[in-house]
């Protein structure tokens, strides 16, 4: 990932989670039967679900970023050195 996407996606999951406190604030507002409230609940779980898998998304392509950049050093060192020759 590069650096430029690195704020977008950061913004996304801020709009996302505000949009998400937001509802449940509306729900707690609201005079809602059980019924209702139950729905509107497991809609919430299924996004609150939605943004766990964008986070973990986010940070295996981290973590994929990093072991390349460490592999790059690692040959940068051995240059640098000469102990990869």
């Amino acid at each position: 990932m590069t650096q430029s996407q690195e704020p977008n996606e950061d913004r996304r999951i801020d709009r996302q989670l505000r949009t998400l406190a937001r509802r449940v604030n509306r729900l707690e507002d609201t005079q809602v039967t059980w019924g209702e409230l139950n729905i509107e609940f497991d809609r919430l779980y299924d996004e609150v679900a939605e943004v766990r898998a964008d986070l973990k998304a986010d940070i295996s392509g981290l973590k994929g970023d990093i072991a390349t950049l460490n592999g790059k050093m690692d040959v940068l060192i051995q240059h640098i050195t000469g102990s990869g020759n």
